[in-house]
């Protein structure tokens, strides 16, 4: 009888152990900054505000542990060794940047390297009311702070996630925030007002921008685990509401539409309500 059980035991092992892969989907993706080779070469020595916003994308993404994405410095130590695919990928970086084009020849070259079949761009530069011209946000904040100039600046981030295999978008979008005060001020004349700027700007982007954009592309790879959920008990009811379809009843219509064309936050301490959820 003990014969028995221990051959069944072994047996029910080694079957779970042959079909378990099959539930443990994971997906390789390459996060890339348009800025990823501007190290440091801003007069107040900050991050560019796309790396910051990828960073935190990294962090977010590596939480929900099937979403494999390496970080940023393995990402340059592996092109500084191919100076070819290097020069590839900061020239179709720099295309994303300034006219946010997607180069799949150059994606394609990149996933076979890193052997991923995904990858995310994110893009960031300011504009003003008076010009489109894009610009680095701490030029910007150099440039203001030299002249005095306290019209108000808008900083525009894009996000695109491919499909390197199809060569397709499977998902994109676009936040614009005024970096300005309430007096309509982006000025920096010492270190410390310079490191103020800094700090709000990484916490927009940490708080809202990477959350935002980090369950929008589970939602890409994952779209199943979010089916169904329960909503609070209205005033007046007697036992809580079981919703289908929670997508269709997650955001309001107007979050909806700026899934669709791109969210805009205007505020740093703005709720985030139109992907923001709890998986």
């Amino acid at each position: 009888m003990k014969k028995i059980i221990i051959k069944f035991v072994i047996f029910a092992v080694c079957t779970l152990a042959s079909i378990s892969p099959t539930f443990a989907v994971q997906f390789d993706v390459l996060a890339l900054p348009a800025d990823l080779f501007n190290i440091c070469d801003n007069y107040f020595c900050y991050p560019e505000p796309s790396e910051t916003a990828t960073n935190y994308v990294i962090d977010n993404l590596k939480t929900y542990g099937n979403i494999n994405v390496p970080y940023l410095n393995e990402v340059r130590a592996k092109l500084d060794a191919n100076p070819q695919l290097k020069t590839i990928t900061a020239n179709m970086l720099n295309k994303f940047k300034q006219t946010d084009t997607v180069d799949f020849d150059a994606q394609n070259a990149l996933s076979k390297e890193f052997k991923v079949k995904s990858i995310i761009l994110i893009s960031a530069y300011s504009t003003n009311e008076r010009t489109q011209n894009r610009r680095g946000l701490w030029e910007i904040l150099e440039i203001s702070s030299a002249f005095r100039i306290n019209y108000p600046f808008s900083l525009v981030t894009n996000i695109v996630l491919t499909d390197t295999v199809n060569d397709v978008i499977m998902w994109s979008g676009k936040y614009t925030k005024n970096v300005s005060n309430s007096d309509g001020e982006f000025i920096a004349l010492n270190q410390s007002q310079a490191a103020s700027q800094l700090e709000k700007i990484k916490l927009y982007y940490k708080s809202v921008v990477a959350t935002n954009i980090s369950q929008n592309i589970y939602l890409r790879f994952f779209p199943k685990d979010v089916k169904t959920f329960t909503v609070p008990k209205k005033e007046g009811d007697e036992k809580p509401h079981f919703v289908p379809n929670a997508l269709e009843h997650l955001i309001t219509p107007q979050a909806k539409l700026e899934l669709e064309q791109g969210s805009s936050i205007d505020s740093l301490n703005a709720e985030p309500e139109d992907l923001m959820f709890t998986l």
